[in-house]
């Protein structure tokens, strides 16, 4: 190789290096300018506040009468047990109970008698059901027969359907009944010669699957709640039963 040449070649390699640390110079200033940026930007974290000792001790108490509120507000209800059933076999009239929109006018006997067939029907007429009960006081319940044979007997006229037609060989569809959510109900008491009125808030279908569970349930009193239930069977069989449940409205005297 010429002398030349060889002081070419050096002074290439020499442009190289500088070139080389004159970028390392400038990325290492770059580095140092952000860091020393970065320095200067305050601490923006926000400190959760502090929560004393006094605070929880009202949220808790707030908490605890909440909940209390809440618990008092719930439907407080006695539960219906076979002791309450009122078996008694005499037959004495203690009042009326009266649907004019559907023409049921039927009195109304203390007690459901025997049940094994070897005392009196007394499901002809409308029985009370639990010695507990107090009309105008607690849950009212009264049951009675329906018949095939008559749209008008017993309790069969809670039966009819909105178009007039009766048929309890057909499976009962509450929406085509006669009576609705909102009607009224009238129950005459004898001994006080006082009529009380009611207005029906629900209507449901038992199927006795459970062994008339609902039906039993139903008549449970709700605590400071006067209601009204009724009861019958909807088919020949007596395999599935209407009942109707009515809210007290008010009473008023049935003398002249």
């Amino acid at each position: 190789m010429r002398p030349k040449q060889l002081v070419e070649i050096i002074k290439k390699a020499s442009k190289k290096t500088k070139n080389r640390v004159s970028t390392i110079v400038l990325i290492v200033a770059s580095l140092m300018m952000v860091l020393a940026i970065w320095c200067l930007i305050p601490d923006t974290k926000v400190e959760k506040p502090k929560t004393s000792h006094s605070q929880v001790a009202i949220d808790r108490q707030l908490l605890s009468e909440y909940s209390k509120e809440a618990n008092d507000s719930k439907e407080q209800t006695i539960p219906m047990q076979e002791s309450m059933l009122d078996f008694d076999e005499s037959l004495n009239f203690i009042g009326q109970v009266i649907i004019d929109k559907v023409g049921l006018d039927l009195p109304i006997v203390k007690g459901r008698g025997k049940e094994d067939g070897t005392g009196f029907d007394k499901a002809i007429y409308a029985c009370t059901n639990k010695t507990t009960q107090k009309l105008g006081v607690n849950n009212y319940v009264l049951s009675a027969h329906s018949t095939y044979l008559s749209a008008t007997d017993y309790f069969s006229p809670l039966l009819v359907n909105e178009d007039g037609s009766f048929d309890m060989k057909q499976p009962i569809v509450l929406e085509k009944l006669k009576l609705k959510i909102g009607d009224e109900i009238k129950v005459n008491q004898a001994s006080e010669q006082t009529q009380y009125r009611f207005k029906i808030t629900k209507l449901f279908i038992d199927d006795g699957q459970g062994n008339f569970n609902a039906t039993y349930q139903a008549m449970a009193d709700k605590v400071g709640q006067a209601q009204l239930t009724l009861y019958t069977c909807t088919d020949i069989d007596g395999e599935n039963r209407l009942v109707i449940q009515a809210d007290f409205l008010d009473k008023g005297s049935l003398s002249p």
